[in-house]
């Protein structure tokens, strides 16, 4: 008993502080994120996040569609 307590009392902890992240703080982390060109790109996990925070224009998703279009061979 004694050691599954000590396993999930910092588990719970770091949940609890994790969801304490202030508006700023996530907008900061998104914005250094979201600099990293790979990361603006449709396929990458953070694509939703970085369009939230900077939409991309058409023309940029129209070069992007174009990119990842089949190419027929």
């Amino acid at each position: 008993m004694t050691v599954i307590r000590l396993i999930c009392l910092p588990l719970l902890a770091g949940i609890g502080l994790s969801a304490c992240q202030t508006p700023q703080a996530r907008q900061t982390e998104l914005a250094r994120i979201c600099a990293d060109p790979v990361n603006r790109q449709p396929k990458s996990a953070y694509w939703a996040e970085c369009q939230s925070l900077r939409p991309s224009t058409s023309r940029q998703l129209q070069k992007d569609y174009l990119l990842g279009a089949p190419t027929g061979d």
